[in-house]
């Protein structure tokens, strides 16, 4: 009994700082009693914390090293990890208590209340039949192993994934083009019958549950709701259709010329990237010059650090390059929630890994700069599209011009015109990807709402709509299973747009309010101490103390919107591409 008071003492004490921390002011002083249905889920998450801690560093270790070493062994302590996990939260007992604590409405502790919100949904989603998310998890692990071991067949060549970006970039032969977007395109077809079983069982989860498909599952478990969202990207595709329409114009014109072609017989392979989702080659200068002979581990160090975060210890746990059987791709890892946090890149002196290792360290600082004293189940972001946020907003910034000017110190005669282009470039950049986010959030919710569709024309006739590009001779081809979010991430691309406008917020934020310019665009914080501070302090350490709306006011002011993204990208310039 002493056990246990001492338990609910320290439970309310920890519960009042937090919050107080999370909302910038002094922590309150005393004893911080608890009612009985507060002690009652503090004695309940108590020993759910002493299962799931465990087994949450066991899939993170599990994870990273499948994905370092693409091992037939790693994948299957990834997958044991994985179902013990589901076994987990699969107890329907815990489940019957944590439903009726949730709708008794008299936990009202903030810490303990968000507490139980998380692991509500967590439990949620898997009180479906454990047999069934077991074999969702046996997929899932086989078609990341084909990812993760598919070569592009180019020419007779097995070529990787930055072999194939490298030909889409450099070459203005259509033939080769084809053949290298073909090449990889067909690991689509390599997963397309996993794919559509596992939007099969997907959907059988979320009806078990009591949702009409997993996509409105999902969406729930994320605390998004599906007119929410749908209207935010409504309100995205008004404010940048008409932009991005001139901007494609011109952008075709200079593609055409470039293949030798009309610009009506242009199709996927000359964009010069796998979905068109970004602008890589895209500018009216060769920006990946500018880092053909940087060494961009050192110039991302040396970033972070001058906004006061360290990242030299994150640098030193990474796997950085290339090898066989490691993932193509890139991510960050927090493998225990306690300071051990880590990038996956495979990294080439190139414009597009010197964004993606900026980006995959902005998740990382996210992740390190958590209060060490958030418990360990909110011991993360509050949201998937405010980390992505940041290390977008982070990533994108190596072609901001005070970043270009700063990082790389350009030669005065050479600095106007690299900036110039480098603007335009990402404000170009921002109107593609918005474009394409449209293709993916609405294909994910068709797929799952008549997964029994002709999925390849749903897939075509959106990039038709929403990026204005023309299909292959096949429309009913199944491309849409190259992209591996959609296999192995599923109903959750929508939150790189999200970031991207609460990105696009902060970003404004910062600028107006710590920095005292009018202009974002003047800015990359380079240097900036009160920047860093201020995501240190606001955004990154209350962990997911805060809700991402209740986030997104404390960081910006006001609730997410598209409006501050369209002001930074509908109003520039285009590029165009003579390369």
């Amino acid at each position: 009994m002493l056990k246990m008071s001492l338990i609910l003492f320290v439970a309310g004490i920890l519960s009042a700082n937090l919050i107080a921390f999370a909302a910038d002011g002094p922590p309150p002083t005393g004893e911080q009693k608890l009612n009985k249905a507060e002690a009652d889920f503090s004695a309940l998450h108590g020993a759910y914390l002493t299962r799931y801690r465990p087994l949450v560093l066991e899939s993170e270790q599990a994870w990273w090293q499948a994905n370092t070493t693409g091992t037939d062994e790693a994948f299957a302590r990834r997958r044991t990890a994985e179902e013990a996990l589901i076994e987990l939260h699969s107890d329907r007992d815990t489940f019957a208590k944590l439903k009726s604590l949730k709708e008794s409405g008299q936990v009202a502790d903030p810490v303990l209340a968000r507490q139980l919100d998380v692991m509500y949904r967590a439990f949620l989603a898997r009180q479906a039949d454990p047999d069934l998310q077991k074999k969702i998890v046996a997929l899932e692990t086989e078609t990341e192993q084909i990812f993760n071991t598919h070569r592009s067949l180019v020419n007779g060549k097995e070529l990787t994934e930055n072999d194939v970006r490298k030909i889409l970039i450099d070459s203005d032969d259509s033939a080769l083009t084809e053949a290298a977007w073909n090449g990889y395109m067909k690991v689509g077809a390599k997963v397309e019958g996993k794919l559509g079983e596992l939007v099969r069982l997907r959907n059988q989860v979320a009806r078990q549950l009591g949702f009409d498909n997993y996509y409105v599952m999902q969406l729930t478990l994320q605390e998004l709701d599906v007119n929410e969202l749908l209207q935010l990207f409504d309100e995205l595709n008004t404010l940048t259709r008409d932009a991005f329409a001139a901007f494609k114009t011109e952008f075709d014109a200079a593609r055409a010329a470039r293949f030798k072609v009309a610009p009506a017989d242009l199709r996927p392979w000359h964009y010069g990237e796998l979905f068109f989702q970004e602008l890589p080659g895209g500018s009216d200068v060769n920006l990946d010059a500018l880092f053909a002979d940087r060494d961009l581990v050192e110039l991302s160090r040396t970033y972070y650090a001058s906004m006061g975060m360290s990242v030299d210890d994150i640098l030193a746990r990474s796997d950085l390059y290339e090898k066989p059987g490691k993932s193509p791709h890139a991510f960050s890892a927090d493998l225990d929630r306690a300071g051990d946090v880590r990038v996956l890149c495979n990294l080439r002196p190139n414009l597009y890994w010197a964004d993606t290792i900026l980006h995959e360290l902005g998740h990382a600082v996210y992740d390190k700069y958590i209060a060490p004293d958030v418990p360990f189940d909110l011991h993360n972001s509050s949201h998937g599209l405010t980390t992505e946020g940041i290390a977008m907003m982070l990533g994108s910034m190596c072609k901001n011009e005070d970043w270009l000017t700063t990082a790389l110190r350009l030669d005065e005669d050479d600095a106007a015109r690299l900036v110039a282009a480098a603007r335009r470039t990402g404000v170009a950049e921002k109107l593609v990807f918005c474009r394409w986010a449209q293709v993916m959030v609405r294909f994910e919710r068709g797929m799952y709402a008549d997964p029994d569709q002709d999925l390849g024309r749903l897939w075509w006739n959106l990039k038709k709509r929403y990026q204005l590009l023309n299909p292959p001779d096949d429309p009913s081809r199944p491309d849409y299973g190259a992209k591996m979010h959609i296999v192995g991430s599923p109903a959750y691309y929508h939150n790189y747009m999200l970031g991207d406008l609460f990105a696009c917020q902060v970003h404004e934020h910062i600028a107006r309010e710590v920095l005292g310019l009018n202009d974002p665009e003047k800015t990359s914080f380079y240097g900036s101490k009160a920047a860093g501070d201020f995501m240190r302090r606001t955004i990154f350490a209350p962990g997911n103390l805060l809700a991402w709306r209740d986030l997104t006011v404390r960081a910006t002011g006001e609730p997410l919107s598209a409006k501050a993204f369209a002001r930074r990208c509908v109003r520039a310039p285009n590029p165009t591409s003579s390369k």
